[in-house]
């Protein structure tokens, strides 16, 4: 019976990428044409390239994961679908070296489905998992590279990569592993504080740890969004595993203390602050990425400028950060709209599978990843639209950047 589901599954699967591979094909082949070239197999190489890998991943998956949500892989195919075309439109000489990190992250992703068939053995080496993690997220502050004001990447020849992107990865099941095994032990110490139920003290220690971590992160290597990201996705996967509100709460305000903190003794954070607030006050200087940005998105209109007729290329690193204020110009409110739309639909189906897990290991894996996708998606544009101070991090599977490409597909 359980094979008749899962091949029921992978056959919906099959049907939504084809369904999938349309607008990708489309988006594209507009892309072409406004370049002023011919449509031909030569020039669709990409998208044709694309929708291959992603039928060998479904030939993966139908074979090491048959009982596998059918909505993710589709979903993913149409975002990074997008995301390579804008790529190829705003930055052509990248766009090679992002078509080859996505079959790599393609592949990536098959090859942990065979190497790891399932998550409860990880939890016998969840130290060194979580020590090599940490390890990973510190690491530049001590041998990187500073890149637009943050310390972030590794450079090692003419190879540049982003470490914090895979310790993500690993402090999530870090993380897991150990709220699998302290659950109930979390849930129920506590004690009252007046009208609060707070957890006590020896129990706050990891969120204490955590929170000190994502100081030292602003700190050394000026990222407030990985600092905000690893914070939030610790305390979605505390609530989840404890059920207690206490924890947010706690957590909430180590936030505003740590933001109020930062904002106090570092320059690059008060400024990230004074141009959220207003932009305008420095327009062709500090504020120029998010004016242009704010004009960009406003252009689109509703149905957008048409993909290739825009102007997005104004706004400086408009590949990796600012993509989806190029999406919002060229593709309009409803294209913008559909992509985040997608992001939302991944949330859903991750929670439903996090919700299916046959271990808490597995389940606090997926909410801590599914936690880690949506934030970060939601910080980026929060970012670009002015509605939260802009963070440097990238838009999962749309940005250009290999590191947060294949982290997102592991």
């Amino acid at each position: 019976m359980a094979h008749g589901i899962g091949g029921s599954r992978r056959t919906t699967e099959l049907l939504l990428l084809c369904a999938g591979a349309i607008p990708v094909l489309l988006l594209y082949s507009m892309y072409v044409i406004n370049t002023g070239a011919q449509l031909s197999l030569e020039t669709l190489g990409v998208p044709i390239g694309l929708i291959v890998a992603f039928i060998a991943a479904h030939i993966g998956v139908r074979i090491l994961a048959p009982g596998a949500d059918p909505a993710i892989l589709p979903i993913v195919f149409v975002l990074s679908g997008v995301g390579v075309t804008f790529v190829t439109r705003l930055a052509p000489e990248d766009a090679m070296g992002q078509v080859i990190w996505l079959f790599v992250s393609v592949a990536a992703m098959v090859g942990v489905l065979a190497l790891v068939p399932n998550l409860d053995r990880l939890a016998e080496y969840k130290f060194t998992l979580g020590i090599a993690g940490v390890a990973l997220l510190l690491l530049p502050a001590l041998i990187g590279t500073e890149i637009y004001g943050s310390k972030l990447w590794i450079r090692i020849g003419g190879f540049s990569f982003q470490p914090g992107e895979i310790a993500k990865v690993l402090i999530v099941l870090f993380l897991a592993a150990y709220l699998s095994e302290n659950r109930e032990a979390l849930a129920a110490s506590s004690r009252k504080v007046g009208p609060f139920t707070l957890p006590r003290l020896r129990m706050l220690t990891p969120m204490l740890v955590m929170w000190g971590m994502c100081l030292l992160v602003v700190v050394f290597e000026r990222d407030l969004g990985s600092a905000a990201l690893f914070f939030t996705m610790f305390v979605v996967m505390l609530y989840v595993a404890t059920g207690r509100l206490g924890y947010v709460f706690v957590s909430l305000g180590l936030l505003v203390v740590g933001g109020f903190f930062c904002y106090q003794m570092f320059n690059h954070v008060r400024v990230r602050f004074q141009i959220w607030l207003n932009p305008f006050a420095d327009p062709s200087n500090t504020g120029l990425q998010i004016v242009q940005s704010l004009y960009s998105i406003a252009d689109g209109g509703l149905s957008g400028a048409g993909i290739g007729k825009g102007m997005p290329t104004l706004i400086p690193v408009v590949k990796s950060d600012f993509i989806f204020s190029a999406i919002a110009e060229e593709m309009g409110l409803l294209g913008g709209a559909a992509v985040l739309l997608l992001f939302m639909l991944l949330a859903v189906r991750d929670l439903t599978t996090a919700a299916r897990a046959k271990s808490d290991m597995s389940a606090f894996t997926a909410v801590g990843l599914v936690a880690s996708l949506s934030f970060q998606a939601f910080l980026i544009v929060g970012g670009v639209t002015r509605l939260l101070p802009l963070t440097g991090v990238t838009l999962p599977f749309m940005s250009q950047g290999g590191s947060s490409l294949l982290s997102s597909f592991i």
